[in-house]
């Protein structure tokens, strides 16, 4: 199946969730030298206002997941960042290449670097100036691990192929970068406003390496742009909402493994950092609370229907194996969403203000139609199919709707 085909089948996902963004889809970007293009999903803000965009780069494992969707992460994001009326492109630069992950190779072994990713950087921003939308001054990338290798490769300004480029970021955020590669160039220097943010506990990529290139690179320019922030008691994939476990077969640690899986702590502490260091470099004020983007909906709630009470476990119309995950759901912590198929299937999901988006797109990934039938703690589920709550009627919080 081609990435085309899986890019447009979660378009459709996405146009029934009722906009995630204003306008969501996948676009292709022409490599600089025109040999390959470039899968990415673009998460336009869609007021037609020139608007500042995030490159978002994937990790070594990358950016699609097991069923060649682009990974929940990219979405959860794009809804913060168009929320804050940024624009969002992640990039794809594993499958026009030939590969899903190389996180089990060697660096001497790998067909992938850091190098070539940096062109999909500029191949971005060649096709992001062309725009309407953008404002090209306010550019920045994002990345992950492997990716934000790249994002330390993009800012190299001693390098000849990023002087070369006419515009470049205007900054830059790296979750977890390796940054030892950077700490063997000796010449090595940043001049646009970086942000790294990294485990105090990753035995991936080591955290003593990134307080060494800080201290590095402030020591040869004093005022070096190098903001670095380490997280105790975290690992590699700190700001993931997976619990920690070991990783097995790496190519690029002594012993082969590596503990990954996230941080509740850290990771709300980064997203805090991270927009707080957008907002000074993009010279833009949030328009959301800390509070507003992490712990509440980014979505009108419906309003309870009085159909039953929460904790009547009977009147889930589901089977027992349906009620007994309900009864999982009903223990987690809000803001939470729990939804009803029309073949008696059931998704859910807690933890994040998109959750309600996050459900509808599980519902439209499966081909399959469903309604909310608990929103936190109350129950939204309607007897009546018309009157029931689904994706078509979901609003964001802020939104204008017809006649305003």
């Amino acid at each position: 199946m081609g990435w085309a085909f899986r890019f447009f089948s979660l378009l459709a996902g996405l146009l029934l969730v009722g906009q995630l963004s204003h306008a969501a889809g996948p676009v292709s970007i022409p490599s600089l030298d025109g040999k390959l293009e470039i899968p990415a999903y673009w998460f336009d803000v869609g007021d037609g206002e020139p608007r500042p965009v995030i490159i978002g780069l994937h990790g070594c494992g990358g950016g699609l997941d097991s069923k060649g969707n682009f990974a929940e992460r990219f979405f959860r994001y794009a809804g913060y960042f168009n929320a804050e009326r940024i624009h969002f492109l992640p990039l794809d630069s594993f499958t026009p290449r030939g590969q899903k992950s190389i996180c089990e190779t060697p660096n001497k072994l790998r067909t992938i670097h850091e190098a070539q990713r940096r062109e999909d950087v500029f191949a971005a921003i060649a096709w992001l100036v062309k725009q309407p939308s953008v404002d090209a001054s306010r550019i920045v990338v994002m990345g992950w691990s492997h990716g934000a290798q790249t994002v330390l490769s993009t800012l190299d300004a001693t390098d000849t192929y990023v002087q070369a480029q006419k515009v470049r970021p205007r900054a830059a955020v790296a979750f977890y970068p390796g940054c030892l590669v950077n700490n063997r160039m000796w010449n090595y220097e940043v001049h646009q406003p970086l942000l790294i943010m990294i485990g105090e506990l990753d035995d991936w990529t080591l955290a003593g390496e990134c307080v060494t290139l800080q201290q590095r690179l402030r020591k040869n320019k004093a005022n070096a742009p190098v903001d670095l922030v380490v997280y105790p008691g975290s690992y590699h994939g700190f700001d993931g909402t997976g619990p920690v476990k070991q990783m097995e077969g790496l190519g690029n640690t002594k012993t082969g493994k590596a503990m990954v899986g996230g941080n509740p702590a850290a990771r709300e502490a980064s997203h805090i950092r991270m927009f707080e260091f957008l907002s000074a470099q993009l010279g833009q004020p949030l328009l959301l609370s800390h509070a507003q983007r992490f712990k509440g909906h980014h979505y009108v709630v419906p309003p309870a229907s009085g159909f039953a009470a929460a904790d009547d476990i009977n009147a889930v119309p589901l089977s027992d194996a349906g009620k007994a995950r309900y009864t999982h759901f009903r223990s987690l912590p809000s803001p939470k969403a729990f939804a009803v198929t029309e073949k008696g299937g059931w998704y859910f999901n807690a933890g994040e203000p998109e959750v309600m988006a996050t459900t509808f797109q599980q519902c439209a990934r499966a081909k399959s139609k469903c309604w909310l039938y608990a929103v936190d703690d109350q129950v939204v589920w309607q007897p009546e199919v018309a009157a029931r709550a689904g994706a078509a009627g979901l609003q964001r919080l802020g939104a204008k709707t017809a006649g305003q």
